[in-house]
């Protein structure tokens, strides 16, 4: 078994794109400059997969402003506002979508969700957008549709929209479905009627995709969730090493598994040793055709030279792990 890497949403700017996308917000930059240091730094990220040898790549997303924005854009029934919301507990936020009206795919550029645009070179993007049950929880519901009908509104316009990029070369979408595990906004638990409509819309999603999709949860305990995620059509399950105790763990998947297994939120840059160490303890609590080696979540969160180091101890900790298992 060799693990394939891949990282699961948006990456860090450097130093230099944050001072200069902030100097070009005050006016005190031009586009044009600010636009090229986003190319470079993209390819910068794009080089740092090739050169691992990723088997899908990924544009870092460095453009996004917060991981829902560009889905809000694209849909139908939805404007982004004005009022901006914590992401979780990060120091992060999120411009918090407003739901006006039926929701459903409106007019977008593939260069929304994917920049450059896709090219011959590389035919195995990857993409990660929130799943239909997180987008729904961190949206203000304003017209009034019922949550069920909403939840899975929102999954048919992902569908669409998973459709339309699968035209631009894009292999592989990742739900990110952190409100499953973990909802520090709300008191009342997860009910089964919404894990079971949750479910539902991951299902359509999955059953009617052109490309393969997974789903990855964290931030929170997946225990409780997993032998329910590797039920569905799915390519993969990812789940945060870091929330989840994978001793408690007894799961059985014929679905390649993610193992969130580097920590997005700290700077200490694990061993590859470690990584090795670890995800073969968890492979004797999850028994699955293949594992993926990621990040637990976005690593926007650190400095992009400790995010660079990260990926590589990754990618070390693959090439280990094939040799001793």
């Amino acid at each position: 078994m060799c693990p394939s890497v891949q990282l699961t949403g948006l990456y860090p700017r450097s130093e230099d794109l944050i001072a200069l996308t902030r100097a070009f917000d005050r006016g005190q930059a031009e586009g044009a400059r600010t636009q090229k240091l986003f190319e470079t730094e993209t390819e910068q990220i794009i080089e740092l997969q090739r050169r691992l040898r990723f088997d899908h790549f990924s544009d870092g997303a460095i453009y996004w402003q917060d991981p829902l924005r560009p889905l809000a854009k694209a849909l139908n029934g939805v404007s982004s506002g004005s009022r901006y919301s914590r992401w979780f507990d990060t120091n992060t936020f999120y411009a918090k979508p407003s739901i006006t009206g039926p929701v459903s795919l409106g007019e977008f550029q593939p260069s929304s969700f994917l920049k450059p645009e896709p090219g011959p070179t590389i035919s195995n993007w990857k993409i990660v957008i929130p799943g239909p049950y997180t987008f729904t929880e961190l949206s203000e519901n304003k017209y009034g549709l019922d949550k069920d009908e909403l939840i899975l509104s929102i999954a048919k316009a992902e569908t669409q929209l998973i459709r339309a990029l699968s035209r631009s070369r894009v292999s592989l979408v990742q739900l990110a479905e952190p409100c499953l595990v973990y909802r520090p906004y709300r008191e009342d638990p997860l009910t089964p009627r919404e894990v079971k409509t949750a479910l539902n819309a991951v299902k359509l999603v999955a059953e009617n995709s052109p490309v393969k999709v997974g789903i990855h949860t964290y931030f929170g305990d997946a225990s409780t969730i997993l032998e329910d995620l590797v039920k569905l059509p799915l390519d993969s399950v990812g789940f945060d090493l870091y929330s989840t105790d994978y001793e408690r763990l007894h799961l059985q998947s014929s679905l390649q598994i993610v193992l969130g297994i580097v920590d997005s939120r700290e700077s200490h840059v694990e061993d590859p040793q470690w990584i090795t160490h670890t995800a073969t303890l968890v492979s004797k609590h999850v028994d699955a055709p293949d594992f993926v080696f990621s990040p637990n979540s976005d690593l926007k969160y650190l400095p992009r030279k400790v995010a660079d180091a990260k990926v590589e101890a990754l990618a070390s900790a693959a090439r280990l792990f094939k040799g001793s298992n």
